[in-house]
């Protein structure tokens, strides 16, 4: 989809209607985890997860879309935090090795053209011990998972979004320690964490 202004629009109204029912409660449970610190929110979209930052964050928030980051940062415009909004994209940030406390995304690497490249950019801009909390759906074990696997390819060439990735292999694969994960929905929803 094009950097539209409608495409930010249309996002927010999908998610307007999904948010409520799960998504919400699943990222108030992802931000619990990130620690006060120097956080790096990777693919902030329209800044559905504006909410849930604290005054104790100082979060660099950035999105390939320059329409999504005028939603995110209007979203944020009354919260008492410090927010820096850049646009880039994961699979080469635009940020120096060691940076980051933390980095936070939200189903991000369900859409990426090369997930393993993202990160290992991510594992680059954290600073050592710094930690990575994703929230993704991902690739179910057993018959669940062929089911999913079998529909991932026309629900990618129809939203771009690939919901049969083994997430938490590519983590591990990018050189993270620690690596974690914890279902959210019957092993499709997870929340991965993992450390520099």
């Amino acid at each position: 989809m094009k950097d539209t202004k409608f495409a930010a629009a249309a996002y927010d109204l999908f998610m307007g209607g999904l948010e409520p029912l799960l998504i919400k409660k699943w990222r108030g449970e992802l931000w619990r985890r990130v620690k006060p610190s120097y956080i790096l929110e990777a693919g902030v979209g329209t800044g559905l997860n504006t909410p849930f930052y604290r005054a104790d964050h100082i979060i660099t928030a950035l999105d390939s879309s320059e329409h999504f980051l005028a939603r995110a940062q209007q979203r944020a415009k009354d919260k008492p935090v410090q927010v820096k909004y850049v646009k880039g994209k994961v699979q080469n940030l635009p940020f120096p090795a060691d940076t980051f406390d933390s980095t936070v995304t939200t189903f991000l690497f369900c859409q990426l053209p090369d997930p393993l490249q993202g990160l290992l950019e991510l594992r680059r801009v954290l600073k050592p011990g710094g930690k990575l909390l994703l929230l993704e759906h991902v690739r179910p074990r057993g018959r669940m998972g062929k089911l999913v696997s079998s529909i991932s390819e026309p629900l990618y060439n129809l939203t771009g979004d690939h919901i049969a990735r083994d997430t938490a292999a590519l983590v591990k694969k990018a050189g993270f320690s620690n690596v974690t994960s914890s279902a959210l929905l019957i092993n499709i929803v997870k929340i991965i964490e993992a450390e520099k």
